[in-house]
C-alpha cells in the first residue's frame, strides 16, 4: 500500500515540475490568495483523478481523449480571452461570471487542464494494475499538490512585485499558448494547413492586441470604471466610518484591555486601515460574540451614526456574499457596540433590516433613508 503511494507520488512530482498545472498555478497566485488556490487546485486534482481511478483504462474507450484535449484547448483560449475583456479592474470573483468564487474558478481550470493529460493517463495506468487503487489517488494527487504548492510560493511573490495590468497580461498569454498548443496537437492535419493557420492566426492575434490596447486604454485612463467608482466609494464610506470610531470610546485613557472593549474598536480601526492600505482584513466574528463588553464606555449616539452608514453601504451583495468582507466585520463590531449582539447578514439586505427593525425601528428606518439616497 505505502510504496504504491509513494511510486504514485513521485512518479507524478516529476512528471508536473514546469508543467502546466504549476504554471497555472502559479498564475493564479498572483489574482487569489495562496488558501484559495491550494484549494482549488486540490479539488481540481482530486475530481480528475478520482475519474481516472474510477474508470481505470475504460475511460479510453468511452470518450476519444483527442476531442477532450481540443475542448480543452478551446476553453483555455477562452480563458485567455476573458482575461483580457476583464481587465477594467473588476476581479472574476467580483463578478456574477464565475459566482462559486476563486476556489470553484481554480478547481475548474485545474480539472479542464488535466482532462486527458499525461498525469491523468499515468494515473489511470497505475490504478488499472494496483491493489489499492485509492493508494494511487492518494499518491497521485499529493503529488499533484506538492508542485502547485510551488508554484503558488512563486506566484504569490510574483504577484506582489509585479504590476497588476502586465500579470494579467502574463496570466491571458500562459492560457492562450497552452490553449494553442492542445489545439495544435491534436486538431486533424487536414485542418491545419498553412492559410487555415496564418487566418486563425490573424484573427486571434488581433483580438488580443485590440482587447489588450483597450485594457491599457481603461488602465491610463482618468475616468472612474464602475468598479473603481464603487471602490472609491466604499474608501470613502469607510474613512467616514473611521472618523466616528475613533470617538467612541468615552474613556480611553482609562481603558485597559478586554473590559470596556476598546481592543474590539482597535481591531476595527486596524481592519479599515488594513483595506484602505491593500492588507488582509483579520476577522472579527469568531471572538465576537463572547465578548462581554461595557455599553456605557461608548458614544452610543455616534456607534449608532457609523452602525447605519455600515449597513448602508452593504447594500446587497447576495449571492457574491463574504463573511470577511471589510464592511461586514466592521458592521460586526457596531452590531455589537450597538445591540450587545451580532445580527444575522447573508446578503439580503432587506432580510436583515427585519432583524435590524427588532433592536431598532429608528435604526432601521435610518439605514432605509440612507439607501434611498445612494
Amino acid at each position: 500500500m505505502l510504496q504504491e503511494f509513494v511510486t504514485s507520488c513521485f512518479l507524478i512530482l516529476a512528471a508536473e515540475m514546469g508543467d502546466k498545472s504549476q504554471i497555472l498555478a502559479m498564475t493564479f497566485a498572483t489574482r487569489y490568495s495562496i488558501r484559495q488556490v491550494m484549494l482549488g487546485v486540490f479539488f481540481g486534482i482530486l475530481m480528475n483523478h478520482g475519474i481516472a481511478v474510477a474508470l481505470g483504462s475504460s475511460l479510453s474507450r468511452i470518450v476519444s481523449l483527442d476531442i477532450v484535449r481540443v475542448l480543452t484547448g478551446i476553453v483555455f483560449v477562452g480563458f485567455a480571452l476573458l482575461t483580457l475583456v476583464k481587465m477594467n479592474g473588476q476581479d472574476w470573483e467580483s463578478t456574477g461570471t464565475h459566482r462559486g468564487g476563486p476556489v470553484v474558478t481554480v478547481a475548474m481550470a485545474v480539472f479542464i487542464s488535466e482532462l486527458g493529460d499525461k498525469t491523468q493517463l499515468a494515473t489511470i495506468t497505475l490504478a488499472g494494475s494496483s491493489q489499492y487503487p485509492l493508494f494511487v489517488l492518494a499518491g497521485t494527487v499529493s503529488g499533484m499538490v506538492i508542485t502547485s504548492a510551488i508554484g503558488i510560493f512563486v506566484g504569490s511573490r510574483m504577484g506582489a512585485k509585479i504590476p497588476e495590468f502586465a500579470m494579467k497580461v502574463a496570466s491571458a498569454l500562459v492560457f492562450l499558448f497552452f490553449g494553442l498548443a492542445a489545439l495544435y496537437q491534436n486538431l486533424p492535419p487536414s485542418w491545419l494547413t498553412l492559410s487555415n493557420v496564418f487566418f486563425a492566426g490573424m484573427v486571434l492575434s488581433s483580438i488580443v492586441v485590440l482587447l489588450t490596447w483597450r485594457g491599457w486604454t481603461i488602465h491610463n485612463s482618468k475616468d472612474l470604471t464602475p468598479y473603481k467608482a464603487k471602490a472609491e466609494r466604499l474608501r470613502k464610506h469607510l474613512v467616514g466610518i473611521k472618523a466616528l470610531i475613533d470617538d467612541l470610546c468615552l474613556n480611553p485613557e482609562l481603558c485597559q484591555g478586554w473590559g470596556c472593549g476598546r481592543c474590539l474598536l482597535d481591531r476595527a480601526k486596524q481592519n479599515i486601515d488594513n483595506y484602505l492600505h491593500q492588507k488582509a482584513v483579520a476577522p472579527v466574528s469568531d471572538w465576537l460574540g463572547q465578548l462581554q463588553i461595557d455599553r456605557r464606555k461608548f458614544d452610543l449616539g455616534k456607534a449608532r451614526e457609523a452602525f447605519c452608514l455600515a449597513a448602508a453601504a452593504c447594500q446587497n451583495c447576495s449571492p457574491q456574499h463574504r463573511e470577511n468582507c471589510i464592511l461586514n466585520q466592521t458592521r460586526m463590531v457596531l452590531e455589537k457596540i450597538c445591540f450587545d449582539k451580532t445580527l444575522p447578514f447573508t446578503g439580503n439586505m432587506e432580510a436583515y433590516l427585519g432583524e435590524v427593525e427588532k433592536e431598532s425601528p429608528v435604526l432601521a428606518g435610518k439605514i432605509r433613508r440612507l439607501l434611498a439616497n445612494i
